[in-house]
């Protein structure tokens, strides 16, 4: 754990993971997502600029929360998000499901070509220590 001063209010607070708020900015933020979600629950055609005034949240905030997956773009609603790696309009997220999956390829390839090359060197180092210079055939 570490100490750090709030991203809000800058207070010193004890960090242990996620958003760098202290314990109140953090409920407080919480609080205000709750606002949101039971705004947009009830308005399912706001836009973001009226979902921003309605309930004290910034764009920011909202696109935050669009990220995170803690919200998702209904279909129809004049909010929108895109992908960003490709640009396709998205619901919820970062990326497109088609981008999300070479993402996840790409990745496993390179764990795997990490683990070939480990073997690799593993069988190496091994071979190397079964030489032994001071026994003669």
């Amino acid at each position: 754990m570490e100490v750090k001063s709030c991203k809000r209010c800058g207070k010193i607070f004890q960090y242990i993971t996620g958003a760098p708020l202290c314990p109140k900015c953090k409920k407080d933020e919480e609080e205000l997502f709750q606002v949101v979600k039971a705004y947009l629950r009830k308005n399912v055609g706001a836009t973001m600029e009226e979902v921003c005034h309605e309930t004290g949240a910034s764009v920011k905030m909202l696109e935050r929360y669009l990220r995170e997956g803690r919200l998702e773009v209904m279909p129809g609603s004049p909010i929108t998000l895109s992908c960003e790696q490709c640009g396709t309009k998205i619901r919820t997220g970062r990326l497109c499901d088609k981008c999300r999956a070479k993402l996840s390829s790409d990745l496993g390839s390179a764990a795997k070509s990490i683990r070939d090359t480990r073997l690799t060197e593993q069988e190496a180092t091994a071979k190397m220590r079964s030489f032994n210079p001071g026994v003669r055939r």
